[in-house]
């Protein structure tokens, strides 16, 4: 009787840690250290195909992080990325936020076993001079035993906040 009860706490136990862990890979590249108190814009790039606002949602999330840090950031919702925004906008901030999609895949993942992914490249630019400040990419997936809804970008939150709170003092 003990056997079965120490095996049922066993397996409920790894089936609890496989629903509640993602993995990720981050990158971290050209870290210079920001200060909060300059102005931020975040881009909202464009939607990864067949996933309506998954630019939105990622610039929002972002936006999230960014506050998470003290940073308040405006969205720059008709530009989707550096290149796009106009002079004389860049000139009212400090700096641009671009993220960029290169990947995403939605799964139903409580009924198909099928992960979600996620592949993101988020870049910071001095906004007057297209100064490259940081290079940021998540590669992340989540559990393939998800209880409840979840979306892809709930994979940017806890690398994004380890990386932004190391480099925005």
């Amino acid at each position: 009787m003990k056997k079965i009860l120490a095996f049922v706490i066993a397996a409920s136990a790894m089936i609890f840690v496989s629903c509640t862990s993602s993995s990720f890979t981050v990158q971290e590249s050209i870290m210079a250290s920001l200060s909060k108190t300059e102005s931020y814009a975040i881009t909202v790039p464009e939607d990864y195909p067949d996933e309506s606002n998954s630019g939105r949602t990622t610039s929002m999330e972002i936006r999230k992080v960014l506050a998470n840090c003290g940073v308040n950031a405006s969205l720059l919702n008709s530009f989707p990325d550096y290149e796009t925004v106009p002079k004389e906008t860049r000139a009212k901030y400090d700096y641009i936020v671009e993220p960029t999609i290169a990947y995403w895949e939605d799964n139903v993942t409580t009924w198909s076993g099928k992960p979600d992914k996620l592949l993101l490249v988020i870049i910071i630019y001095r906004a007057k001079t297209a100064e490259i400040m940081d290079t940021f990419t998540i590669d992340a997936s989540s559990s393939s035993i998800i209880f409840g809804d979840n979306d892809p970008v709930d994979l940017i939150k806890e690398p994004a906040n380890v990386h932004y709170a190391k480099i925005i003092k």
